[in-house]
């Protein structure tokens, strides 16, 4: 075989090499996918479908975000989780207002529950909350180490939402009233028989650090590590989250202890400017069935 032969062959696989990288990039970063989980429990009495998104990042996937609008509409839910990060850090009053069109077109679909995740209590444009006052006028029920009793299709529920650490609240704070604060809303959110569902952003404390074995929250829905943004083919795992680090254990899925469980989405943004790989945007529906 000659050099010139050898040359188109080396092109013809760097070619096409790089037609599958930009293929991947395309999909993996504008092709929202649906993934399904079912939870059982002897609290619920009536079925209840539930669609969770996180960590937006004030991107649009169409004009004025109608593909995922109707994505979630597909799902038929009975509320939509949104659980932080649906904002950017850098979010300017632009941005703002059209995270918070969305809220209020989604919630033309059903009732929304909106957590706060890091970014939005740290945006830069303004104190977090100012900002849960404008997602309150776009139509959602803002959680933030608060919580609400309600009930849906004859299931009462206690819906709470916090954006850090659960249960360590020095983690998020040095200021011990306000951590005082804190351990009551989490004595006071676990303290009930009604089903407990907790919007809970960082799931660090109940994947990485047991929390699912020692706190009882029936259903804990978080985002935040972004499916590691890049995750190994085959082995399906993401390759960097926050605070854990490389190659962490937890990164996408629905993971039960023995008195919590805690579904994890990977989100539906790149982190840091680092775009997703092998990893396209997610939506999660959560159906919650007697048990």
């Amino acid at each position: 075989m000659n050099r010139k032969t050898l040359r188109i062959r080396a092109c013809v696989i760097l070619s096409l090499l790089i037609i599958m990288l930009i293929a991947e990039l395309l999909y993996s970063n504008f092709t929202m996918t649906v993934n399904r989980y079912t939870f059982r429990s002897g609290k619920v009495k009536g079925s209840i479908r539930l669609v969770l998104l996180s960590d937006l990042h004030g991107r649009e996937f169409g004009e004025s975000n109608a593909r995922l609008l109707e994505k979630i509409a597909g799902e038929e839910p009975d509320i939509i989780v949104l659980a932080g990060d649906l904002f950017d850090r850098e979010s300017d009053e632009e941005d703002i207002g059209r995270v918070c069109a969305f809220i209020a077109e989604a919630g033309k679909i059903s009732p929304v529950y909106f957590g706060m995740g890091n970014h939005e209590m740290g945006i830069s444009k303004m104190a977090w909350a100012e900002l849960a006052e404008r997602i309150e006028q776009a139509g959602a029920v803002v959680l933030e180490a608060e919580y609400v009793d309600t009930e849906i299709n004859g299931t009462p529920l206690r819906i709470g939402g916090y954006a850090g650490y659960y249960r360590t609240p020095q983690m998020d704070t040095s200021d011990s009233a306000r951590q005082e604060k804190l351990m009551r809303f989490f004595d006071d959110f676990e303290d009930t028989d009604r089903f407990k569902l907790l919007i809970n952003h960082v799931p660090t404390n109940w994947l990485d650090w047991g929390y699912r074995d020692k706190a009882p929250v029936d259903l804990v829905l978080s985002g935040h590590y972004h499916g590691g943004v890049v995750r190994i083919p085959i082995l399906d795992r993401g390759v960097y989250a926050p605070y854990v680090g490389w190659f962490p254990p937890y990164t996408k899925g629905l993971f039960e202890g023995e008195k919590a469980t805690c579904v994890l989405t990977t989100g539906l943004a790149g982190a840091k400017g680092m775009p997703r790989f092998f990893n396209p945007p997610e939506i999660v529906t959560v159906e919650l069935d007697a048990g």
